[in-house]
């Protein structure tokens, strides 16, 4: 058994002892004789011939030597054989390759690749350090070459060839061998039968075929190189041909315009404006029993996907400058091809025009790319600077086109009307999306006065004898079961079958919270709307607001319908500047703006289908007309001395009997006013470490109101 160190020696040594032999030794018969030994115990070693051991010392030495890669010039003159003689040894150089036993290096420069055309051989630093240490060199077994790899080798080599300009003779002489070397693959095979006489088309396909392998596109790739490969077939107008086989080798009909345009659209950044692909006829054609391995997704694709297809196809030639006839022609031959796909055959059996149906197309496409449609642009790639552009977007600006009458874009006006922009509305969103359309609308506007029924804390709250039995009738009433039943039933009668509830009585009395408490034992959502900000300075903004609000509040409906959620509460809180009665319209604007406001608002509230909840301070200036409106209408007045007393103890359980009833007798508060004083009773706890005392909290009360009860005084002069 020979150590580790006499290992070590042996192997290093072995190459040492025979390159020194194989310097200037010319390769004679004699040399290699005497060297037999040596030759044959690397060779054991590291698994080849001994002709490819003489090219692997002589590697290794001039490495170790020069620190750098060898040419096959650097070898020959280390052997001091012709150059032209060691071409003789190239199948040798491969099998090292191959067994990863050397890898060749590529030169940085055109003109270093030209003064050494085959590169420089060098040897990887793990085979280096395995003889170095003495151990075993790890075997790899030469790979096969697969399809994936043969391509890969293609797409290197064009991308190598292109990004240096170095397209020329040897270039095609270099793919034709390439072609020779791999002719028993399948997929070259099928392109070659395509194309035998026509090399340029099938360096083309080649190209697209190691793209759909690697499952890139070429928009993927960096601009430059695509223009490159662009630029080189315009010049031999190859790209038509592939263009003439019933489109079976590109998956659209890209070749409508010169090639030399769709080129131009790359140089000038327009990336996307053509793209380069194999069909799926194409994919079939040329992949032949490898089709459904390598194009897996593509056989696959859901209808979905191949709609988000057809809308960026769309896109594409809606930005194309021609006549609106030959628009209308593009349209309808597009629409032929995707006429069974749920969303475009929709659309189709609309009323729409078929300009309309383009237009939507395109804004689809940006929603779907992330983005909102300029409304001037987008209508000037449609029409130009007609007067059909003019027409069209005067309608748009009025919100009186068919496409936004029927629901299908929303205008999102600007001041600078050159920044007024589309979306797409909720309907073609679900148009698109199907049941998956609720995770790409757009969140509603008041999202954030949304209350969860489980973030609500529960509370026990205190009503005189009157008002519980209505609360309870309510909270009855509001139960799903009890409401789909009641409004199934007043919808068969024709009567309006929306719940409106209306709690008036002064503040502080628990009529908010007795909406947050129905709301948390029905499990409900509540839209809660700030008036404050449905009052907008801007003239006609206000009734656009109000509108704004319903509509949230229908699709948060439709949501909860979809999620087999309790219909939701739409909650307008001190609602006393919607509800209150209508002005005189000689008052000017103002006045004109709140009854428009209340206009809308009885109309809403007429074809109302969920329930709404308002609360009001002031019941006295409540027009008439909101007064029918309202199903329930529920009185609070200020707490009884009895629930006083209550709320008293419910808030501050450990005063006594005999304190809660002085309090109760001697401050007639609301349960807002006593809500009040028990925070600060609990400010005071936190400071002091201890309950407040009666007269503390007795204290606490006189302070409570700014308006203080007149105390007896006396008139006269204090003698003390």
């Amino acid at each position: 058994m020979v150590n580790a160190e006499t290992n070590k020696k042996s192997i290093l040594q072995t190459i040492i002892d025979l390159s020194g032999k194989l310097e200037g030794c010319k390769l004679e018969e004699n040399v290699l004789k005497t060297e037999r030994g040596n030759l044959e115990r690397l060779a054991k070693y590291l698994n080849i011939d001994e002709t490819s051991v003489v090219c692997f010392t002589v590697i290794f030495y001039l490495q170790m030597q020069e620190s750098a890669a060898s040419s096959l010039a650097e070898i020959a003159d280390f052997l001091e054989i012709p150059h032209i003689t060691i071409l003789l040894y190239s199948q040798n150089f491969n099998l090292l390759q191959k067994k990863f036993l050397i890898g060749q290096k590529k030169a940085e420069s055109r003109l270093a690749r030209r003064s050494e055309r085959n590169g420089g051989y060098e040897i990887p630093d793990s085979v280096v350090e395995s003889i170095v240490e003495g151990t075993p060199i790890i075997q790899v077994e030469e790979t096969l070459e697969t399809t994936d790899k043969i391509f890969m080798n293609f797409f290197t080599l064009f991308k190598n060839c292109f990004r240096n300009s170095n397209v020329d003779e040897d270039f095609y002489r270099t793919v034709a061998t390439y072609e020779r070397k791999y002719d028993q693959d399948e997929i070259m095979q099928n392109i070659k039968r395509e194309f035998p006489e026509d090399l340029e088309s099938r360096i083309i396909l080649y190209l697209l075929s190691s793209f759909c392998i690697s499952g890139k596109t070429l928009v993927d790739d960096d601009s430059d190189f695509l223009t490159d490969v662009l630029g080189m077939f315009i010049k031999y107008s190859r790209c038509h041909r592939l263009s003439q086989k019933d489109d079976i080798l590109f998956e659209r009909n890209l070749i409508t315009d010169s090639f030399e345009q769709i080129a131009g659209d790359f140089r000038r950044g327009s990336r996307y404006a053509t793209i380069l692909k194999l069909s799926s006829e194409g994919l079939k054609t040329l992949f032949g029993s490898q089709a459904e391995k390598y194009a897996e997704a593509e056989y696959q694709k859901s209808d979905l996907e191949i709609t988000i297809d057809a809308l960026h196809e769309f896109a594409i030639t809606y930005e194309k400058r021609m006549s609106p006839l030959l628009k209308k022609r593009e349209l309808a031959s597009l629409e032929k091809k995707v006429a069974e796909l749920p969303f475009f055959k929709k659309i189709i059996k609309t009323k729409l025009d078929p300009m309309e149906r383009y237009f939507l197309y395109d804004c689809s496409k940006d929603f779907l790319d992330g983005n909102e449609s300029c409304l001037c642009s987008t209508l000037s790639d449609l029409y130009a600077k007609t007067n059909a552009y003019f027409i069209n977007l005067r309608k748009m600006l009025d919100e009186k086109d068919p496409l936004s009458t029927n629901g299908f874009i929303e205008i999102e006006k600007n001041d600078v009307v050159e920044k007024t922009t589309v979306t797409l509305s909720d309907r073609t969103i679900e148009l698109i999306y199907g049941k998956n359309a609720d995770l790409y609308k757009k969140k509603p506007v008041c999202n954030r006065n949304i209350l969860e029924p489980e973030k609500l804390k529960e509370k026990h709250l205190f009503y005189s004898e009157t008002v519980q039995k209505q609360i309870d009738m309510l909270e009855e009433s509001l139960s799903q079961k009890n409401l789909v039943a009641m409004q199934k039933r007043l919808e068969s009668k024709g009567l309006p079958k929306g719940v409106a509830v209306l709690l008036y009585g002064a503040p502080g009395t628990g009529k908010t919270e007795t909406v947050y408490q129905l709301a948390k034992k029905t499990s409900r959502k509540i839209l809660h709307v700030d008036i404050s900000e449905s009052k907008s300075m801007w003239f006609g903004e206000s009734e656009k607001i109000v509108k704004k609000i319903f509509t949230n509040y229908r699709k948060l409906c439709q949501t909860a319908e979809r999620r087999h959620e309790n219909t939701p509460i739409l909650l307008f809180n001190e609602a006393d500047a919607l509800i209150s009665k209508r002005k005189d319209v000689t008052s000017g604007n103002c006045a004109q703006t709140e009854n428009a406001i209340q206009n809308i608002l009885l109309e809403e509230m007429e074809k109302l289908d969920g329930i709404i909840f308002a609360t009001t301070n002031l019941c006295n200036n409540m027009d008439k007309a909101f007064e029918r409106r309202f199903l329930f209408k529920v009185e609070y007045e200020k707490p009884s001395l009895e629930a006083r007393k209550k709320i008293w103890g419910s808030k501050l359980p450990k005063l006594g009997e005999s304190d809660l009833e002085r309090l109760a007798n001697r401050f007639d508060f609301s349960g807002g006013e006593i809500d009040n004083i028990v925070r600060k009773c609990e400010m005071t706890e936190i400071i002091k470490g201890a309950l407040p005392s009666y007269d503390e909290i007795a204290e606490l009360c006189e302070n409570e109101r700014l308006e203080k009860e007149e105390k007896e005084c006396r008139v006269g002069f204090c003698l003390d």
